[in-house]
């Protein structure tokens, strides 16, 4: 009879979070710090939530990725395969975002707004996942950049100029 530990599959159990649930715990922890600190284990809640995200993903994949086209070549393939699963990663992952109805009462009015386009670029490479959301800030970012002039080695926002 052999000896040692019997590995069943529970035993076999991931136990590191895979990018979903990573991604996932940095986005919660910034929008509700509170609730993650409620959880008894953080770790195994935001490690079942990305593999749950995962599984969502790879069930949605097949419905987007459609048949192949006749004619289609590798690259255009592996375009068609790549976005049918990044279109899969934005449906199944905004179902899990905290809720972002009301900010945070100690974050304060307009924390925005009073972040150089840097900070803002920073932040959301940080904090959002890639998609529509994600390019759309980054659009907000580059148009906050463009309306900052400097004047004489002073930066100076045109709009709140006094006429």
């Amino acid at each position: 009879m052999p000896s040692g530990p019997n590995l069943t599959p529970n035993v076999l159990r991931r136990t590191t979070m895979n990018k979903y649930g990573t991604m996932l715990r940095r986005q919660w922890e910034i929008a509700n710090p509170r609730f993650v600190q409620s959880l008894t284990d953080p770790t195994e809640h935001f490690t079942q939530m990305g593999e749950q995200v995962e599984s969502e993903i790879l069930e949605l994949l097949p419905s987007l990725e459609g048949a192949d086209p006749e004619g289609e070549t590798y690259l255009q393939k592996v375009r068609r395969l790549n976005a049918a699963r990044t279109q899969a990663e934005e449906m199944v992952l905004a179902e899990y975002q905290p809720p972002s109805d009301s900010p945070e009462e100690d974050e304060p009015e307009g924390w925005w707004d009073s972040m150089s386009p840097d900070q803002q670029e920073s932040w959301v490479k940080e904090n959002v996942p890639p998609g529509e959301r994600y390019d759309e800030m980054m659009r907000q970012v580059q148009t906050h950049r463009n309306e900052r002039t400097v004047v004489m080695g002073a930066s100076y926002n045109p709009e709140s100029e006094d006429s």
